[in-house]
């Protein structure tokens, strides 16, 4: 081989190996620069650092901490057959590391190994109060949490709950005077504990009701029941303000017809030549015009339960679909001589689904509750247009819900502060679901309680009436809902405030639990009647549960919660002390007794609201 050659060859070689060599260098350095785990911790929780060490073999390993220019032992163990290891340390910061020194298993032996870097970096725990909310930062869900007011002697615990999946932990507040609080998350895992900053709730002294006023009684009368429950002509219109009369649905809704319609819901009630007094009116005309013989109000109410919601979007789906229904509305109010309307849409404003008519698409919850206060607008504006309401402007009314202290903060959607607002009375609907429920963690509660909201339990009338109240409506446009019948759970609940989880029985339709038809189903002639002090409500107890003989295959009762005349009286006392603008009542057929003519649940409603 000529020499020129074997020079090629030799600086080819070296250029090799020099190219490995930086290659090698290059990999060291990528391995070298492998950034560590980092693990955020409150200072001193308890933090982990665990692997797996190379081969499946026992071996001792070391605990290391960075110290300045080398490693600090802190912790020795040994692996388990697979290779684990965990240690446990205190939160603090710093950069750790696991090293396995180099050891002999059998007739081998294993090279020093050392794992990646892990950082403990240290947070800051933090949390604020919204009433009735408290929130901390970092989450640890479970973590106690206590709610405490000032006093003059310091902070006194008068509540716990824990932190949720957000770091949220709620507390029912209904303080009868200006009350400043604050949250504790308490120490938990090592973490210190950490309160929030103070917050006030304020309760204002509210002006004692003008002397003489009268809260309104707003009763709805079920006039598909005429026939045989509360007979037109024994209906005490003195025990009321203002009659309902039901109903009629928004077409396309739960009685079928077209949108914009008006469907006829109370049928024979409807037609002519009905009325007792041999006028030929309708059982609807002759009622009315009892109301206004009376001197009371007369409203027709529109829409209700079930599908009425399907039935007020598709009947506002465009600006002229809202005119032609608008106009549909006010017409049929002038032809019966109606002091105004209760506008009952009760559903599909929070954007559901099933809410769509077939093959269109959903109507956000935003866009619905817009078409309800467009629809409000609209009404009010069509009726200052006639002649019947030239003198006397037309009535608005509107039933709304009751306010769960635990969702939402304890406040109103914005949407039904804007409808309070809008209206001339705003009724909650605190009766049956309105204010109970079973499972879902909910304790055994009471149809219409007047106080004692709770966290399991987080309805009552005067917590929903303080909320809207705090929102900005006003005290007397808001009224409280009296439900003329009962609700009941099955025999496993012996009292109120008892867990509902494991419940199976939860009976809450009106017209078989009506006032009228407990009584003649005995409900009231077995059990032991009970009363709460705190809620200012009517239970009774069935032990070991009833089935009435007259309906043998009904579920058995076990707590039935319902009205009588205490608790209608200490509802009536509570609105006229605190200038609430008043009640509605559902249904007053419900409180009829065929058997001796009288409706006693009436008689107390007018006794203690308007005498």
């Amino acid at each position: 081989m000529p020499r020129s050659s074997v020079r090629i060859g030799v600086a080819l070689l070296v250029v090799a190996l020099l190219l490995s060599f930086v290659t090698l260098v290059a990999v060291r350095s990528r391995a070298a620069v492998v950034p560590p785990r980092v693990v955020t911790a409150i200072a001193g929780e308890q933090v982990t650092v665990a692997g797996v060490a190379p081969r499946r073999v026992r071996r001792p390993v070391v605990l290391q901490r960075q110290v300045p220019g080398s490693w600090r032992a802190v912790d020795r163990a040994r692996t388990t057959r697979a290779g684990r290891y965990a240690f446990a340390l205190r939160a603090a910061a710093g950069t750790y590391r696991v090293v396995a020194p180099s050891v002999r298993v059998g007739r081998e032996r294993l090279p020093a190994w050392t794992s990646r870097r892990t950082t403990v970096t240290p947070v800051v725990q933090s949390g604020s109060l919204q009433p009735p909310v408290a929130t901390f930062t970092p989450v640890r869900r479970g973590r106690p949490v206590v709610l405490q007011v000032a006093g003059p002697d310091g902070w006194t615990t008068v509540d716990r709950a824990t932190q949720d999946a957000a770091g949220r932990a709620r507390f029912p507040m209904s303080p009868t005077a200006t009350t400043t609080y604050r949250a504790v998350a308490e120490r938990w895992h090592g973490a210190s504990a950490v309160a929030t900053d103070p917050a006030t709730v304020t309760v204002p002294v509210d002006d004692p009701p003008p002397a003489g006023r009268k809260p309104w009684v707003t009763g709805y009368y079920a006039a598909w029941f005429w026939e045989w429950l509360y007979p037109p002509e024994e209906v005490d219109m003195t025990a009321m303000t203002h009659f309902v009369f039901g109903r009629v649905a928004p077409g396309g809704g739960s009685l079928g017809g077209d949108p914009t319609e008006l469907m006829d819901g109370a049928w024979s009630a409807q037609e002519p030549d009905r009325a007792p007094d041999g006028s030929g009116d309708s059982i609807e005309d002759y009622l009315v015009g009892r109301a206004h013989d009376a001197g009371i109000k007369a409203l027709l109410m529109l829409g209700g339960d079930g599908g009425d919601g399907r039935g007020f979007l598709r009947s506002t789906a465009t600006p002229q679909l809202q005119h032609d229904f608008v106009d549909t509305i006010v017409d049929y109010l002038v032809e019966h001589d109606y002091d105004g309307v209760d506008l009952d849409w009760e559903n599909c404003l929070d954007g559901h689904p099933d809410c769509a008519a077939p093959g269109e698409d959903p109507v956000t919850a935003a866009q619905a509750q817009q078409r309800l206060l467009g629809l409000v607008d609209a009404i009010r504006a069509e009726m200052a247009t006639r002649d019947r309401y030239a003198t006397t402007p037309g009535l608005l009314t509107f039933p709304g819900y009751a306010i769960k202290i635990n969702e939402n903060g304890g406040r109103p959607e914005p949407w039904q502060t804007e409808v309070a607002l809008k209206v001339d009375q705003y009724n909650l609907m605190t009766y049956g679901v309105g204010t109970t429920w079973s499972g879902g963690g909910w304790l055994s509660w009471f149809s219409g309680a007047l106080h004692g909201a709770g966290g399991l339990n987080p309805v009552d009338i005067s917590s929903s009436v303080a909320a809207y109240e705090a929102s900005g409506v006003p005290r007397d446009r808001i009224g409280i809902g009296i439900g003329f019948y009962g609700i009941y759970y099955g025999p496993g609940i012996t009292a109120p405030r008892q867990s509902t989880d494991d419940n199976e029985i939860y009976e809450i339709q009106d017209a078989p639990l009506s006032y009228s038809e407990l009584d003649r189903m005995g409900y009231f002639s077995h059990g032991s009647l009970r009363w709460d002090e705190e809620a200012q409500s009517t239970y009774r107890v069935y032990d070991g549960g009833f089935v009435p003989e007259l309906d043998p295959a009904r579920y058995p009762a076990g707590l039935l919660s319902y009205e009588d005349e205490r608790s209608i009286t200490a509802k009536g006392d509570w609105v006229t002390e605190t200038g609430v603008g008043g009640t509605i009542l559902w249904t007053i057929n419900y409180g009829w007794l065929p058997g001796s003519g009288t409706n006693p649940l009436m008689d107390a409603v007018k006794k203690s609201f308007l005498e």
